[in-house]
């Protein structure tokens, strides 16, 4: 093996560990957009969960109130 195929090898590796190394960063951003989007959607149960709660407590309070005669 000459110098210039020493060379032409050396920038062979260098150009598919640059490939390899952006297909890595390209599936971490499309995991984090996943991630995000799934995220999303937990807390917008939650949020309709925790609205669900506030109503329920309303209500108890107001049996209570109605029950026990205390303000």
């Amino acid at each position: 093996m000459n110098d210039a195929q020493g060379w032409a090898l050396l920038a062979l590796v260098g150009v598919l560990l640059s490939v390899i190394g952006g297909l890595i960063v390209n599936q971490f951003h499309l995991l984090r957009g996943y991630l995000d989007a799934r995220f999303g959607a937990v807390d917008a149960r939650f949020a309709a969960v925790d609205q669900r709660l506030d109503h329920l407590d309303r209500d108890v309070q107001a049996i209570a109130r109605a029950v026990f005669g205390r303000e």
